[in-house]
């Protein structure tokens, strides 16, 4: 296979991408084999993960447009505060960007009406409860069947001990997430995978398991915009559902609090 990662030797300085070399690897491997229409990154940081997948994209020669979204717009968390997704545009010279959107300052419930439907969905946030279940429900609409969904970091809490104490002891939901949907899994060929995926079934997002997977330790950041949220997910599966989600948030909002 192609090293789609060469791109990143051409920045000015070493690349303040989050993925490691192997999940990208493995995530150009299923570009190669699927060869999606349309891409949605969720969680873009300094662009170096979205460059690698911009290149994959060009030097495959598929016709295929990358979304990439993030909340922030500057990476306040690296080194240099970089604006999100500064890398891609320090690349631009080298890629092809007319088929590429980046999105910054938005949450998923703001931009869900105006994206599509996407083939394949990279989802690199918070990796802690409620996190990426909140976002996958707000893309009831975005994903159909055999949408690949690729989430990150299965297993965090083993690999960023720290990490787990910063988030306040929140859980983890990568790992239930994908054993909560329907379809096939997919996992790189390791013993312990740090990525996984799925190929997304008939019911695309069933809401009632994912429901299932926000009862556990919520992280408090969401309390600062659920809203955004909420409203999103009422409109799109209803009162009753909501009042659900409610009653969860309630009981688990400061379950992590000593």
């Amino acid at each position: 296979m192609t090293n789609y990662l060469n791109i990143l030797n051409r920045l000015k300085h070493k690349s303040q991408k989050s993925l490691s070399d192997d999940n990208l690897i493995w995530i150009c491997s299923l570009i190669e084999k699927y060869k999606p229409r349309r891409i949605l990154e969720i969680g873009v940081s300094t662009g170096g993960s979205t460059s690698v997948y911009l290149n994959c994209i060009k030097e495959l020669g598929i016709n295929c447009e990358l979304v990439s979204i993030d909340t922030e717009i500057i990476a306040n968390y690296k080194n240099g505060k970089p604006a999100i997704g500064s890398e891609v545009y320090e690349l631009k010279d080298y890629l092809d960007l007319t088929k590429f959107k980046l999105l910054t300052g938005k949450f998923i419930p703001e931009v869900t009406d105006n994206i599509g439907i996407f083939d394949m969905v990279i989802l690199d946030t918070v990796h802690f409860i409620p996190g990426e279940v909140l976002d996958l429900l707000c893309l009831k609409n975005n994903v159909k069947k055999d949408t690949i969904l690729v989430l990150d970091d299965i297993n965090i809490e083993s690999r960023y001990p720290n990490l787990y104490k910063e988030n306040l002891n929140s859980s983890s939901s990568n790992a239930m997430i994908l054993s909560a949907l329907n379809g096939n899994l997919l996992f790189p060929n390791t013993i312990f995978p740090e990525i996984g995926g799925v190929i997304l079934s008939d019911n695309a997002i069933d809401e009632n398991r994912l429901l299932l997977c926000l009862c556990h330790k919520w992280n408090s950041d969401i309390i600062d915009f659920k809203d955004k949220y909420f409203s999103k997910i009422k409109e799109l599966y209803g009162k009753e559902f909501l009042t659900k989600l409610e009653v969860i948030y309630e009981k688990y909002k400061y379950s992590n609090f000593n």
